[in-house]
Protein backbone atom coordinates (compact mmCIF):
# COMPACT_ATOMS: atom_id res chain seq x y z
CA UNK A 1 0.00 0.00 0.00
CA UNK A 2 1.27 3.22 -0.44
CA UNK A 3 2.67 5.65 2.14
CA UNK A 4 -0.40 8.50 1.59
CA UNK A 5 -2.99 5.49 1.49
CA UNK A 6 -0.89 4.19 5.15
CA UNK A 7 -1.07 7.74 6.54
CA UNK A 8 -4.90 8.17 5.48
CA UNK A 9 -5.72 4.94 7.20
CA UNK A 10 -3.68 5.65 10.21
CA UNK A 11 -5.09 9.01 10.66
CA UNK A 12 -8.52 7.48 10.89
CA UNK A 13 -7.58 4.35 13.26
CA UNK A 14 -9.94 4.74 16.56
CA UNK A 15 -7.08 5.59 18.94
CA UNK A 16 -9.20 6.31 21.75
CA UNK A 17 -11.82 3.43 21.28
CA UNK A 18 -14.49 5.52 19.46
CA UNK A 19 -15.21 6.37 15.92
CA UNK A 20 -12.90 8.78 14.91
CA UNK A 21 -13.96 11.16 11.98
CA UNK A 22 -11.90 13.72 9.70
CA UNK A 23 -12.84 16.38 7.22
CA UNK A 24 -11.90 16.15 3.83
CA UNK A 25 -9.72 19.51 4.61
CA UNK A 26 -7.83 18.23 8.09
CA UNK A 27 -6.83 15.13 5.91
CA UNK A 28 -5.28 17.70 3.44
CA UNK A 29 -3.38 19.21 6.63
CA UNK A 30 -1.99 15.83 6.53
CA UNK A 31 -1.43 15.26 3.08
CA UNK A 32 0.08 18.95 1.61
CA UNK A 33 1.82 17.24 -1.20
CA UNK A 34 -1.02 15.94 -2.52
CA UNK A 35 -3.24 17.73 -5.26
CA UNK A 36 -7.07 18.03 -4.25
CA UNK A 37 -8.03 15.57 -6.94
CA UNK A 38 -4.77 13.02 -6.14
CA UNK A 39 -6.48 13.13 -2.25
CA UNK A 40 -10.04 12.30 -3.75
CA UNK A 41 -8.34 9.73 -5.91
CA UNK A 42 -6.87 8.00 -2.84
CA UNK A 43 -9.84 8.35 -0.93
CA UNK A 44 -12.07 6.92 -3.64
CA UNK A 45 -9.50 3.56 -3.87
CA UNK A 46 -9.60 3.31 0.19
CA UNK A 47 -13.54 3.39 -0.41
CA UNK A 48 -13.13 0.52 -3.11
CA UNK A 49 -11.66 -2.04 -1.03
CA UNK A 50 -14.10 -1.11 1.84
CA UNK A 51 -11.35 0.63 4.35
CA UNK A 52 -13.55 3.52 4.78
CA UNK A 53 -16.83 4.90 6.00
CA UNK A 54 -17.76 8.51 4.30
CA UNK A 55 -20.64 10.73 6.10
CA UNK A 56 -21.85 13.28 2.94
CA UNK A 57 -24.59 14.95 5.45
CA UNK A 58 -22.89 17.78 5.35
CA UNK A 59 -21.21 20.40 2.54
CA UNK A 60 -17.53 18.65 3.14
CA UNK A 61 -17.64 14.75 3.54
CA UNK A 62 -16.01 13.28 6.59
CA UNK A 63 -14.02 9.92 7.07
CA UNK A 64 -13.33 7.27 9.16
CA UNK A 65 -12.39 3.87 9.14
CA UNK A 66 -14.57 0.58 8.92
CA UNK A 67 -14.21 -2.34 10.70
CA UNK A 68 -12.17 -3.56 7.34
CA UNK A 69 -9.74 -0.88 7.08
CA UNK A 70 -9.65 -1.45 11.11
CA UNK A 71 -8.54 -5.30 10.84
CA UNK A 72 -6.28 -4.29 8.36
CA UNK A 73 -4.25 -1.53 9.69
CA UNK A 74 -3.63 -3.78 13.13
CA UNK A 75 -2.58 -6.85 10.77
CA UNK A 76 0.01 -4.20 9.05
CA UNK A 77 1.19 -2.40 12.35
CA UNK A 78 0.33 -5.03 15.84
CA UNK A 79 1.68 -2.37 17.79
CA UNK A 80 -1.60 -0.86 17.10
CA UNK A 81 -3.66 -3.92 18.56
CA UNK A 82 -0.94 -4.71 20.75
CA UNK A 83 -0.47 -7.71 22.61
CA UNK A 84 -3.40 -9.17 24.24
CA UNK A 85 -3.39 -8.68 28.50
CA UNK A 86 -3.34 -12.54 28.83
CA UNK A 87 -0.22 -13.00 27.07
CA UNK A 88 1.98 -13.36 29.51
CA UNK A 89 5.58 -13.58 27.41
CA UNK A 90 4.60 -17.38 25.88
CA UNK A 91 6.15 -18.03 22.31
CA UNK A 92 6.37 -20.04 19.05
CA UNK A 93 9.79 -21.51 18.69
CA UNK A 94 10.53 -22.12 14.94
CA UNK A 95 13.32 -23.61 14.16
CA UNK A 96 15.32 -24.61 10.72
CA UNK A 97 16.57 -27.96 10.18
CA UNK A 98 18.15 -27.90 6.92
CA UNK A 99 17.07 -26.33 3.03
CA UNK A 100 14.98 -28.78 0.91
CA UNK A 101 17.51 -29.33 -2.16
CA UNK A 102 14.25 -28.68 -4.18
CA UNK A 103 13.34 -25.18 -3.14
CA UNK A 104 15.44 -22.45 -4.02
CA UNK A 105 13.50 -19.88 -2.23
CA UNK A 106 14.23 -21.21 1.44
CA UNK A 107 17.27 -18.62 2.29
CA UNK A 108 14.22 -16.52 2.04
CA UNK A 109 12.36 -17.94 4.51
CA UNK A 110 14.17 -16.11 7.00
CA UNK A 111 13.68 -13.05 5.89
CA UNK A 112 9.59 -13.55 5.35
CA UNK A 113 9.51 -14.39 8.93
CA UNK A 114 11.62 -11.38 10.10
CA UNK A 115 8.75 -9.47 7.57
CA UNK A 116 5.69 -10.98 9.79
CA UNK A 117 6.95 -9.75 13.05
CA UNK A 118 9.46 -12.68 14.05
CA UNK A 119 12.54 -12.21 16.15
CA UNK A 120 15.82 -14.10 15.15
CA UNK A 121 17.66 -15.31 18.13
CA UNK A 122 20.29 -16.51 15.49
CA UNK A 123 19.80 -17.70 11.92
CA UNK A 124 18.19 -21.18 12.44
CA UNK A 125 16.16 -20.19 15.65
CA UNK A 126 13.33 -17.48 15.51
CA UNK A 127 10.48 -16.56 17.72
CA UNK A 128 6.90 -15.40 17.66
CA UNK A 129 5.15 -13.68 20.35
CA UNK A 130 2.27 -16.32 21.26
CA UNK A 131 0.81 -18.24 18.08
CA UNK A 132 2.45 -17.84 14.67
CA UNK A 133 -0.02 -16.42 12.10
CA UNK A 134 -2.38 -18.87 10.04
CA UNK A 135 -0.55 -17.90 6.83
CA UNK A 136 2.78 -18.38 8.10
CA UNK A 137 1.53 -21.87 9.82
CA UNK A 138 0.05 -23.16 6.11
CA UNK A 139 3.58 -22.03 4.56
CA UNK A 140 5.65 -24.07 6.73
CA UNK A 141 3.09 -26.94 6.69
CA UNK A 142 2.79 -27.53 3.21
CA UNK A 143 6.67 -26.88 1.84
CA UNK A 144 8.64 -27.04 5.13
CA UNK A 145 7.28 -30.11 6.97
CA UNK A 146 10.72 -31.94 6.90
CA UNK A 147 12.74 -28.86 7.04
CA UNK A 148 11.63 -26.87 10.11
CA UNK A 149 10.09 -27.14 13.74
CA UNK A 150 7.38 -24.71 15.43
CA UNK A 151 7.24 -25.51 19.39
CA UNK A 152 5.32 -23.81 21.61
CA UNK A 153 7.52 -22.15 24.71
CA UNK A 154 5.93 -20.84 27.69
CA UNK A 155 8.49 -20.68 30.21
CA UNK A 156 11.96 -19.61 30.34
CA UNK A 157 14.24 -21.98 32.30
CA UNK A 158 17.72 -20.10 31.67
CA UNK A 159 18.24 -16.88 30.37
CA UNK A 160 17.24 -13.66 30.56
CA UNK A 161 14.11 -12.82 28.12
CA UNK A 162 14.49 -9.50 29.01
CA UNK A 163 18.09 -8.31 27.79
CA UNK A 164 17.92 -11.43 25.23
CA UNK A 165 14.69 -10.22 23.80
CA UNK A 166 15.23 -6.45 24.53
CA UNK A 167 18.75 -6.93 22.18
CA UNK A 168 16.95 -8.92 19.86
CA UNK A 169 14.15 -6.96 19.05
CA UNK A 170 15.84 -3.53 19.41
CA UNK A 171 13.38 -2.78 22.43
CA UNK A 172 15.71 -0.18 24.02
CA UNK A 173 15.83 1.30 20.57
CA UNK A 174 12.21 1.46 20.43
CA UNK A 175 11.98 2.77 23.92
CA UNK A 176 14.14 5.93 23.04
CA UNK A 177 12.34 6.29 19.65
CA UNK A 178 8.88 6.43 21.47
CA UNK A 179 10.26 8.82 24.15
CA UNK A 180 11.54 11.26 21.97
CA UNK A 181 8.50 11.77 19.49
CA UNK A 182 6.03 11.67 22.80
CA UNK A 183 8.17 14.45 23.89
CA UNK A 184 8.30 16.26 20.64
CA UNK A 185 4.46 15.91 20.37
CA UNK A 186 3.43 17.42 23.21
CA UNK A 187 5.68 20.22 22.52
CA UNK A 188 3.89 20.89 19.25
CA UNK A 189 0.29 20.09 20.85
CA UNK A 190 0.75 22.96 23.74
CA UNK A 191 1.88 25.35 20.80
CA UNK A 192 -1.17 24.56 18.54
CA UNK A 193 -3.15 24.73 21.43
CA UNK A 194 -1.94 28.52 21.73
CA UNK A 195 -1.46 29.45 18.38
CA UNK A 196 -4.15 27.57 16.57
CA UNK A 197 -1.72 27.23 13.81
CA UNK A 198 1.67 25.73 13.00
CA UNK A 199 4.81 28.01 10.97
CA UNK A 200 6.56 26.10 8.55
CA UNK A 201 9.52 24.76 11.03
CA UNK A 202 6.82 23.51 13.56
CA UNK A 203 4.82 21.98 10.58
CA UNK A 204 8.73 19.88 9.32
CA UNK A 205 9.12 18.98 13.06
CA UNK A 206 5.16 17.29 13.36
CA UNK A 207 5.96 15.69 9.40
CA UNK A 208 9.43 14.58 10.63
CA UNK A 209 7.88 13.41 13.73
CA UNK A 210 5.22 11.39 12.02
CA UNK A 211 7.97 9.50 9.53
CA UNK A 212 9.60 8.62 12.52
CA UNK A 213 6.65 6.87 14.11
CA UNK A 214 5.50 4.97 11.09
CA UNK A 215 9.31 3.78 10.77
CA UNK A 216 8.76 2.40 14.33
CA UNK A 217 5.22 1.51 13.76
CA UNK A 218 6.86 -1.00 10.39
CA UNK A 219 9.04 -3.35 12.87
CA UNK A 220 7.72 -3.28 16.36
CA UNK A 221 6.23 -6.55 17.16
CA UNK A 222 3.82 -5.20 20.00
CA UNK A 223 6.22 -6.21 22.89
CA UNK A 224 7.58 -2.71 24.14
CA UNK A 225 4.78 -2.12 26.88
CA UNK A 226 4.97 -6.05 27.93
CA UNK A 227 9.16 -5.31 28.88
CA UNK A 228 8.85 -1.79 29.16
CA UNK A 229 5.08 -1.08 30.70
CA UNK A 230 6.10 2.47 31.96
CA UNK A 231 6.21 4.10 28.21
CA UNK A 232 3.38 5.26 25.85
CA UNK A 233 2.19 3.00 23.84
CA UNK A 234 1.46 3.39 19.94
CA UNK A 235 -1.63 4.17 20.24
CA UNK A 236 -1.25 6.76 22.60
CA UNK A 237 1.27 8.30 20.16
CA UNK A 238 -1.17 8.09 17.39
CA UNK A 239 -3.80 10.13 19.54
CA UNK A 240 -0.96 12.61 20.37
CA UNK A 241 -1.00 13.38 16.22
CA UNK A 242 -4.42 13.16 15.45
CA UNK A 243 -4.99 16.18 18.24
CA UNK A 244 -2.40 17.76 16.14
CA UNK A 245 -4.85 18.08 13.91
CA UNK A 246 -7.42 18.07 15.78
CA UNK A 247 -7.08 21.37 17.82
Amino acid sequence: MKENSRKILLFLYPSENEVFWFGFSQLQELLPQLSQSGLQSSLFLLDKKDFLRIDRTESEPKYSLSSYGKSYLEDLFPALRGRSEKWQGDWSLIVFLEAPKTDKNFRYLRSYLTQNKAIGLTRAVYLFPGLIGEKIQLDLQRSYKNAALVLKVSEWLFGDDFKIIGQKAGLNDLFELYSSISKELDRLIRIKGLNKMFTQQEKESFFSALDRFLGILDTDEALLNFYFPQVEAAKKLLAKFQNCLKI
